[in-house]
């Protein structure tokens, strides 16, 4: 069953029971139910928004792998997210009961985005799987690693259109949106900033890394003090749920202590092999930290309503 369909039953039974309540009652629990629970409207652009996270995650753990820095785990990270990336592109486009996606997409602008994600990503498996299994080459660590920039600027547009089509008064309001999209946004900037230290740190295009992992840098810090503090001029709005504050300052405060290894990075300076294991499980902790949030935010959105 389509989403148009979906949306059209749901919409006609919204109705329906809309004209059956007083004029007193509460109408904005109907609408949720019937909306957001059938579709997943919010999961959507939360699962969208993935996407960029796993396209620079993949690179960087390849790269770590490759290096022998946290081999072992990032072997393991380099697996899961290669069958996340998977399961979130056919979820999108087939839906997936697990991810809270129901129905197949049927919007023409998103399924051309998909499978302009699908043409780049898919030729990658072989190469992903050589470094998961036997360590890889410099030259697929590479590869991957140039293919990942096309990847992010695809995976950015998906999310355009995907939250375009989604962000809807009776699903989830625009700020909501915005919101976890910058915070979804956070994800991959981590990676990004992972994946160019690996990089730069083995030799691998220094200067475009260091200006790649630069510039995600400074992103990533003004979006966490803009979740953290607000933004009118940018429409971001601070919360006041306590465990999103609590969270987004656990964040800071790891982002803090790497500045200074990011800094020496951008300087062109060696580190140590214990500073890229700092920064490669910091990243990641950085990611899994606003993951969780994100959800929080994601359900924050279905309560305002």
């Amino acid at each position: 069953m389509s989403l148009k369909s979906i949306f059209c039953a749901t919409a006609a039974s919204v109705i329906a029971l809309t004209a059956a309540l007083p004029a007193h009652a509460e109408t904005a629990s109907v609408v949720q139910t019937g909306f957001i629970e059938d579709i997943g409207a919010s999961e959507r652009i939360n699962y969208s928004g993935k996407l960029r996270m796993l396209s620079q995650r993949i690179p960087a753990a390849a790269c770590f792998a490759h290096a022998g820095v946290e081999q072992e785990k990032s072997t393991k990270l380099l697996v899961a997210a290669t069958a996340e990336f998977d399961q979130i592109i056919n979820g999108l486009e087939n839906g997936d009961p697990a991810l809270n996606m129901i129905g197949v997409e049927d919007d023409r602008k998103i399924l051309i985005g998909l499978k302009k994600l699908n043409e780049v990503w898919d030729p990658l498996h072989v190469e992903v799987k050589d470094i998961a299994e036997t360590g890889g080459t410099d030259e697929e660590v590479i590869h991957i690693a140039d293919v990942s920039v096309g990847m992010l600027k695809i995976a950015k547009k998906l999310v355009s259109v995907i939250s375009g089509e989604y962000t809807d008064p009776t699903a989830l309001q625009q700020d909501d949106a915005l919101t976890i999209d910058i915070a979804g946004r956070q994800r991959m900037l981590a990676q990004r900033i992972s994946k160019n230290v690996c990089l730069a740190t083995s030799g691998f295009n220094t200067d475009a890394a260091i200006g790649e992992m630069t510039a995600a840098r400074e992103t990533y810090d003004a979006s966490v003090h803009a979740l953290r503090n607000g933004m009118v001029d940018a429409g971001i709005k601070a919360t006041d749920n306590e465990v999103i504050l609590a969270g987004l300052d656990e964040i800071i405060d790891l982002w803090d202590g790497v500045q200074p290894i990011l800094s020496s990075v951008a300087a062109g300076e060696d580190i140590s092999d214990d500073h890229r294991r700092e920064i490669y499980n910091t990243m990641n902790m950085l990611t899994g930290k606003m993951n969780t949030l994100v959800g929080i935010y994601n359900d924050d959105s279905k309560l305002n309503l």
